[in-house]
């Protein structure tokens, strides 16, 4: 299987379910990669509609981190995120554009995770998708996608 990976996601969110499905696809995702030895840590936005309907504050298959704006997370997380093998970037993370350059800019290998991946590329061909441009999709080194 080979060693361990230090894996760092940015995700919408793992700690509610309430009103969306990226929690439980990132449960399901996280407990996986723990299952398999692989170390974790979630960075998630901390928003008041999450943060009023946490059902899994705490996952015991990785280390959560909530972080509550783009500069407490560049200031807290870097160094996180540069001794990680692997950062991920999903869909609709909050200034996903900003928080994708600053993951290409310093994790030794990024990743976007798109779990809504019609509506992102509508949305790129619009021009109107706020967490992911064209050109930040070719700095990242993966783009996989949850729905093929």
């Amino acid at each position: 299987m080979g060693e361990p990976l230090e894996i760092v996601i940015l995700g919408l969110t793992i700690t509610s379910s309430w009103g969306n499905g990226h929690a439980t696809t990132y449960r399901a995702l996280l407990r996986a990669l723990s299952q398999r030895g692989h170390r974790v840590t979630f960075l998630e936005r901390d928003v008041p509609w999450y943060r009023d309907h946490r059902d899994l504050p705490h996952p015991s298959f990785c280390r959560t981190r909530l972080y509550g704006s783009l500069a407490e997370l560049q200031r807290e997380h870097t160094e996180t995120l540069r001794r990680a093998d692997l950062a991920v970037v999903g869909s609709y993370v909050p200034e996903g554009i900003d928080v994708g350059r600053w993951v290409c800019a310093n994790a030794p290998a990024a990743a976007f995770y798109d779990i809504d991946t019609p509506v992102t590329l509508r949305r790129l061909e619009a021009g109107t998708c706020a967490y992911l441009e064209r050109a930040l999709v070719a700095r990242y080194d993966i783009y996989f996608s949850f729905t093929g």
